[in-house]
């Protein structure tokens, strides 16, 4: 047994408050044991046997609180110590549960406020919140988009019902967020209902986001039977529908601005425009994602809406330098696309190879036509985009890419000494890069980081 520094004493595995000096003298008054000042030259077995069984009184042990189970009635017999050991290394996960539940319910409290409202007179921060909420029901997001679960808001409501009352769900989307119902039938009357059977809770729905076809209408389930107070959530077919075209006209919008905002295409006429703007699928790609490979044909026609690439050609094949098994392509920066900006047309329409890679700088937003929709265009739209587009970037001749190489070269290996030379004399006086002695304060002003410095 020892003592620790937090004034706890501890032993085996367990700690202990302090001593029980009532028990400790009791323990010492055993008849028949020997004790350092008596002339007994051993203790007896029967005192041993007393003080064994004894002198785990003398240590005072912290109460253990144990979580009282509300579902459980009152009861005055005393919990084994099975069952005890049980409830302790449960109460930890009881209290993590509990707490979650208590933040879901809060946050679908505040979701049911929002959606009393009507769509209109929600603000920016509460369709927020309701979405944010709507992503954690799989039901909604297995059968939305992550535009449509986005602007879903603007379209639901919210329905109050009674116990006992019958839903019909053949007109809309129906998502439970408190209480319970049972699907019920023409032929099952309201006190024939198994309350046992087949429970819809929170989180579960029924309807559907369009009117379902023949074959559909007997697997989704139309009508339901309350069996609690509840508050649903309701999307009509109406709404959904309105959305849908919505989203669609905004995409569209999005495509034909991006083409038109391409200088090649400045002069196109608004038919020509809205037959590329069909074509257009959009994506988002990372960083240093390899587009178009040197040498082959373009896989795509790209529009560029954010981010920006890079356009490299490659020094060896200009060269004409033999590659050695393993060495690495060394690739010359000769130019940037951007936003607003394209490439691919010529390549694909004409079946020529690219002279040059495009490799993402940054994150891309690009709007892509496949190959077999550009060549299925008609032979007006063909003519009009190769009197338009040119050619990304046209190949360098090998004096042109040395003398770019060699100045990119000289330039990276500048900034390695300029860095190498700062880095190195920080530290010859003790200086770390990122903790300066002043911090620049506005209007002007600096303070010094040094407490030493009786100037502050």
């Amino acid at each position: 047994m020892q003592l620790h520094p937090s004034g706890l004493l501890r032993t085996d595995d367990q700690t202990f408050l302090g001593i029980d000096y009532t028990n400790l003298k009791a323990l010492c008054r055993i008849h028949g044991l020997r004790l350092r000042d008596s002339n007994r030259y051993q203790s007896t077995e029967e005192a041993h046997n007393d003080f064994m069984n004894s002198y785990q009184n003398i240590f005072l042990r912290p109460k253990k609180m144990v979580a009282r189970n509300p579902f459980q009635a009152d009861s005055k017999v005393a919990p084994g110590p099975e069952k005890l050991k049980a409830s302790e290394s449960q109460e930890p996960v009881n209290r993590s549960l509990g707490h979650g539940r208590q933040t879901q319910e809060t946050l679908i409290n505040q979701m049911i406020k929002a959606l009393k409202k009507f769509p209109i007179e929600r603000s920016q921060l509460e369709h927020h919140s309701i979405h944010k909420m709507l992503k954690v029901f799989p039901c909604l997001t297995a059968q939305l988009s992550r535009h449509e679960l986005q602007q879903i808001s603007t379209i639901a409501i919210i329905e109050t019902w009674d116990r006992a009352q019958i839903i019909f769900g053949h007109n809309g989307f129906y998502l439970i967020l408190k209480g319970s119902v049972t699907p019920y039938t023409q032929e099952t009357s309201k006190e024939a209902v198994d309350p046992k059977g087949s429970v819809i809770g929170v989180g579960g729905s029924f309807g559907s986001f369009q009117p379902p076809a023949g074959t559909e209408a007997g697997i989704t389930i139309q009508c339901t039977l309350t069996q609690e107070p509840c508050e649903i959530l309701k999307i009509s077919h109406s709404g959904y529908a309105k959305l849908k075209k919505e989203i669609l006209a905004q995409n569209y919008a999005l495509k034909e601005s991006l083409i038109q905002g391409c200088h090649f295409y400045l002069q196109w006429p608004k038919l020509s425009i809205d037959r590329l703007a069909n074509l257009i699928q959009m994506k988002n790609l990372p960083a240093n994602h390899v587009l178009v490979k040197e040498g082959k044909v373009c896989p795509f026609v790209a529009y560029i809406r954010e981010g920006e690439c890079y356009i490299l050609q490659d020094i060896n094949s200009l060269m004409r330098t033999p590659q050695e098994k393993g060495s690495r392509i060394k690739f010359v920066v000769v130019g940037k696309l951007g936003p607003m900006e394209s490439f691919g047309e010529v390549s694909i329409l004409l079946d020529q190879p690219s002279p040059c890679s495009i490799v993402t700088m940054t994150e891309v937003q690009v709007g892509i036509i496949q190959p077999d929709a550009l060549k299925g265009l008609d032979s007006v739209t063909s003519a009009l985009m190769l009197q338009t587009a040119q050619p990304t970037y046209g190949k360098l001749s090998q004096e042109e890419i040395n003398k770019e190489y060699i100045r990119q070269e000289r330039h990276k290996e500048w900034d390695h000494i300029k860095k190498r030379v700062l880095s190195d004399a920080l530290l010859y006086n003790g200086i770390k890069q990122g903790n300066g002695k002043w911090t620049f304060i506005r209007g002007g002003g600096r303070r010094s980081m040094d407490k030493s410095n009786p100037i502050q």
